[in-house]
């Protein structure tokens, strides 16, 4: 028998589709849409990571600067003056970095001596044009007899020629010369304690110094 009002062969209880529940075939279980958000998440991280990856640690980029520094200013200094080297022409010969001692003339003899400078007139060697003799105002020529250093009157002799000439080498530093003999080229033109020159073959530590010598123009 049907309840008045109501359309018969209806039955009433819950219809439509219950969302809520937990029976199967009762909807969507409550886990789906938690496992979707948490796999767009995961996506999302994963995106970041593999963008991180490729970018690392970089910072923006920034357009470079030039940086110009300006060196400190140097205040200029006068250059020293080149100092004269041995050719023809007058010249008086002294010791390398001694401007005040000078070859002289003491008893024909050949010495280093502060006074008296001999004023030589250096030409083209007699025995060797390539190298040089010095000569007095008188004519006398510088040459060694018995290796010592004196002046002599010239003579047409093959000896004479070569004990008067002498050739250049460099001396121990800039615009210094040394003189070897021609005729005894191991010998060169040597200073010794009290003055005297003498060709020598070199010896001992200072022999370097001490036949080492310079030109300066005649005042």
């Amino acid at each position: 028998m049907t309840e008045q009002g109501r359309p018969s062969g209806t039955v009433y209880g819950r219809g439509g589709v219950d969302t809520g529940g937990d029976e199967p075939g009762g909807g969507l279980p409550k886990a789906v849409p938690i496992i979707v958000g948490v796999g767009g998440v995961a996506v999302l991280l994963l995106g970041w990571a593999a963008w991180s990856s490729i970018m690392g640690d970089k910072e923006p980029a920034v357009a470079a600067t030039a940086t110009v520094t300006t060196p400190p200013s140097v205040e200029s200094s006068p250059s020293e003056p080149a100092k004269p080297e041995l050719g023809t022409g007058e010249w008086l010969l002294s010791p390398a970095g001694d401007e005040n001692n000078y070859l002289t003339v003491s008893e024909d003899f050949a010495k280093m001596s502060p006074a008296d400078p001999a004023t030589l007139t250096v030409v083209a060697g007699l025995d060797d044009e390539a190298c040089f003799s010095f000569q007095l105002a008188d004519g006398r020529y510088l040459r060694h007899f018995d290796y010592r250093l004196r002046f002599d009157a010239g003579d047409d002799s093959d000896l004479f020629q070569a004990d008067a000439t002498f050739c250049r080498e460099s001396g121990t530093a800039a615009g210094t010369i040394r003189l070897t003999s021609k005729n005894y080229p191991e010998y060169r033109i040597h200073q010794r304690q009290d003055g005297a020159l003498y060709i020598d073959k070199p010896e001992g530590d200072s022999f370097d110094a001490e036949s080492s010598f310079m030109v300066q123009a005649p005042s």
